[in-house]
């Protein structure tokens, strides 16, 4: 058995193993750490914990293969496009010439708080100043989240035996998703789609299907003619527009929404005006729904800033586009609506999605349900001696105090 540590190149070291016949090269970073890699090697190779040929990936070659291979074959663009900028930005810089076997629990801990310090795996000096770039506890857990992934493919190929980043909660508190959920009230409802209408039409019919469908804006974006039903007065979500790229839904798969009658009166008008148009400036009625003035979709740049626009004269503080669809939501909840709807509107991959973003915002759904524990007798001596004030409520209540049925018009 063999275990060497040689410099190839100037500044390139290696580590090459030759056991039971079997031989193996790996690159590792400086000459510090292919020593200290080196040893971790030679102990496992006489415990019998290491099996040489499998065990000595380095975390860079795996992370290709991971990407190339199930990312690439399984996963949306968009989602790509994400675990390539994680990698790159934070994971690669740390970990790539490190041995997967050899990355520990504890340094995935302290990557993460480095992140959350610096945002960096090491400060970046500018001018001769550190910039301080903190990343938030969520924003890292997308880290924890790519680490986990990769680590648990690795250990369905038999290259390591646990995953050390499996449950980062324990370490790394994210906080409840719900606290990143902001949404109109009815009345800053109506007062934003007010303000379109009044001073940027072209607008209205946009921030109103937002409003009225929950639809993401790639895929009101993505929203031809031919994807609506105007008689069965529903739309057929099909594709999503992606960095000008069409692609499927988030959740992979169609799904149908419902078309309010408002809605379907502001897109008849939209309609017209987008034919006179077309006409005017002699060229064919666009396939889009919402296109730009030359006939091609929109970008997603001018539908925030459409938005910011109408916030701006309405008012009212800085939303996101995608605000607007847990308005939506919201009014569906505070209408009674089932939360199995609710999911079947926004197209949840599940139900559990939809529970854990909006079912706080149920109003007293089950209020009665602790007064049918009371003991029976209590329920017919105590009651009556109760006070109006005292009796339990069949109202349920918005957060503005008023019915929970809410009608925006």
């Amino acid at each position: 058995m063999g275990v060497k540590v040689r410099e190839r190149k100037p500044g390139e070291w290696w580590i090459f193993i030759n056991h039971k016949r079997t031989r193996k090269a790996v690159k590792v970073g400086s000459r510090e750490t292919a020593k200290a890699a080196a040893k971790k090697i030679e102990e496992g190779l006489v415990t019998g914990k290491l099996k040489i040929g499998v065990s000595t990936v380095t975390f860079g070659e795996y992370a290709k293969k991971w990407m190339e291979g199930h990312v690439a074959s399984n996963l949306k663009e968009s989602s790509q496009r994400g675990y390539r900028g994680i990698l790159d930005t934070h994971i690669l810089p740390k970990f790539r010439r490190r041995l997967l076997v050899e990355i520990t629990r504890e340094e995935i801990k302290e990557l993460c708080f480095e992140k959350m310090r610096t945002g960096r795996v090491k400060p970046k000096k500018v001018d001769d100043e550190t910039v301080d770039a903190t990343l938030s506890p969520r924003s890292v857990s997308y880290i924890t989240r790519t680490l986990s992934a990769i680590f648990t493919h690795a250990m369905e190929d038999g290259i390591i035996t646990a995953n050390p980043a499996a449950r980062p909660g324990r370490f790394l508190k994210t906080g409840d998703r719900r606290d990143k959920i902001d949404f109109l009230t009815p009345k800053e409802g109506r007062a934003l789609l007010d303000a379109a209408r009044a001073h940027y039409p072209r607008a209205f019919p946009l921030l109103l299907m937002a409003m009225r469908t929950g639809l993401r804006q790639g895929e009101i974006i993505a929203l031809q003619w031919g994807d609506i039903d105007w008689k069965g007065k529903f739309f057929e979500v099909r594709r999503s527009n992606y960095m000008g790229n069409l692609t499927t839904p988030k959740s992979g798969k169609g799904r149908r929404v419902d078309m309010s009658d408002q809605l379907a009166a502001a897109l008849t008008d939209h309609k017209r005006i987008i034919a006179a148009e077309a006409l005017k400036a002699g060229r064919a009625f666009p396939a889009w729904v919402f296109p730009s003035h030359e006939g091609t979709p929109l970008e997603s740049g001018n539908v925030r800033r459409s938005l910011s626009l109408c916030l701006k004269k309405a008012g009212m503080r800085h939303l996101r586009f995608h605000d607007l669809r847990h308005s939506f939501a919201s009014y569906l909840i505070a209408n009674g609506e089932s939360l199995a709807y609710v999911r079947d509107q926004m197209g949840h991959a599940s139900i559990q999605i939809t529970v854990d973003t909006y079912g706080h915002l149920i109003p007293g759904a089950n209020r009665q349900a602790v007064n049918r524990l009371d003991d029976a007798e209590w329920k017919t001596t105590g009651e009556k001696n109760a006070t109006p004030a005292q009796l339990p409520s069949s109202r349920a209540e918005s957060p503005e105090g008023g019915e929970a049925c809410i009608a925006l018009n």
